[in-house]
């Protein structure tokens, strides 16, 4: 028997107020987990098997996320797009996956990342007849 999970990302802005939530990311069809490394000047030489490594901190990443809004009519699409522009600010924000196993209340914590949205939100073309796909770009700024 097989245990089926669901998972969810969710983006909180650092500066919320107390009681305040983060917002949910809609049905999130496929993320890019960041691949942490470092920056490094590699000098191998001419004449011998071995290298010097210069450590130079860690790279820039980057946290692609598509998705889905689902609405049955064209006024609420737009209106889950607005809140989407809304919600999903340039400020800086931590963005987290989590995800838990169905039939549990316990949502367990896979990554966290502070993070920046730079670029717009892009919406593919769409009628905005029953669904609209989403795609969203962080830049992680440091590592938890």
């Amino acid at each position: 028997m097989s245990t089926k999970y669901e998972a969810r990302v969710v983006f909180e802005e650092t500066d919320l107020e107390s009681g305040e939530t983060g917002y949910t990311l809609p049905i999130v069809q496929e993320i890019s987990d960041p691949k942490e490394g470092m920056k490094a000047t590699i000098i191998s030489g001419t004449r011998g098997d071995g290298s010097i490594i210069i450590p130079g901190g860690k790279k820039s990443q980057q946290i692609k996320v598509t998705g889905i809004l689902m609405a049955d009519e064209y006024a609420a699409l737009t209106t889950l797009m607005n809140e989407m522009r809304t919600e999903v600010t340039t400020n800086l924000a931590t963005l987290t996956l989590e995800h838990r196993e169905i039939g549990t209340s316990t949502w367990i914590t896979d990554w966290t990342y502070t993070v920046r949205r730079v670029d717009e939100i892009q919406f593919p073309k769409s009628f905005r007849t029953g669904y609209q796909e989403y795609n969203i770009e962080f830049y992680v700024l440091s590592y938890s």
